[in-house]
């Protein structure tokens, strides 16, 4: 039998873009999937969704969670890799898209490459009704490679952190071997991140093994104004994580301690701002 693959959905209050992911996680072309839906909403319009969608003839493969209080965002994203029991994962924010052959397009790729810790692909970007959207600075999408490569991680992290730059993408975009994760999603050398949550991941999966790019775009991220990234606090979350990686970088060889100490002068985090975060975290998704 094919390996199975965990789709996992955090969720919280978006039951209109929450059924179209749903749809494209149970329109996948693979066929040994589960889904875990783990939702953080105030109301049950997304329950009600899901049961709609359990009725259905392959509705055993959802695992639905109604948690009796909003976690946040972070320790929801967690607590869906805690239930998953695929051998794989992959996560779907509830506001983006696959593509209906995006797991059957990864999965070879694991199975016939020893070492491969993770797998990624270019991305598309789409706006709030679901239309292909110009999203500059469009380097960020940019292809690293011209044809599907698979590289030595270390590689792929030296280059991201140079560039400073996420090129693996956002979590709906890669696939990854759940034990090779060995902290809880998010966490980096026993620390939280608080913004890049899916860079720590990756980085950590990366200094493991190797890393695929596929230049076919088999994901959809959708940019809109209500999305965490979007938020007038994101730009002071973030602050928080340059340290984290940081320590890592010097940790892992990616750095030098002369570098290190360079760009830890440059860090500046005002007082009060972590629990200043933390607390709009918990009130957020």
């Amino acid at each position: 039998m094919k390996p199975l693959v965990s789709i996992l959905i955090p969720t919280y209050n978006r039951p209109r873009y929450f059924e179209l992911a749903l749809k494209s996680a149970l329109q996948q072309t693979y066929p040994n999937i589960e889904i875990v839906v783990c939702d953080n909403s105030d109301n049950n319009e997304t329950e009600l969704i899901v049961k709609r969608y359990q009725a259905e003839p392959n509705g055993s493969k959802i695992l639905y969670v109604r948690n009796t209080k909003n976690i946040g965002p972070i320790a929801n994203q967690q607590q869906c890799l805690r239930l998953a029991s695929g051998e794989y994962v992959n996560y779907l924010m509830d506001d983006d898209l696959f593509h209906p052959d995006k797991i059957a397009k990864m999965i070879p790729y694991f199975l016939n490459n020893r070492g491969v810790t993770l797998v990624t692909s270019q991305r598309r970007v789409i706006d709030k009704d679901g239309k292909p959207l110009y999203v500059p600075p469009m380097w960020t999408f940019r292809k690293l490679y011209q044809t599907d490569t698979v590289v030595d991680g270390k590689v792929l992290n030296r280059l991201m952190m140079r560039d400073q730059t996420n090129y693996i993408g956002e979590p709906t975009t890669a696939m990854f071997r759940k034990k090779d994760l060995t902290e809880p999603f998010g966490v980096l050398m026993g620390r939280q991140v608080y913004y890049a949550v899916d860079l720590a991941a990756w980085v950590a999966l990366l200094d493991k093994g190797k890393g695929v790019y596929m230049t076919k775009p088999l994901s959809y991220l959708r940019y809109h104004p209500k999305q965490l990234s979007q938020h007038k606090m994101a730009g002071e979350v973030a602050k928080l994580d340059k340290e984290t990686f940081l320590r890592f970088a010097k940790a892992r060889g990616y750095i030098s301690e002369k570098e290190y100490d360079k760009y830890m002068k440059k860090i500046s985090i005002p007082k009060g701002l972590r629990e200043k975060v933390e607390d709009y975290l918990k009130k957020g998704r």
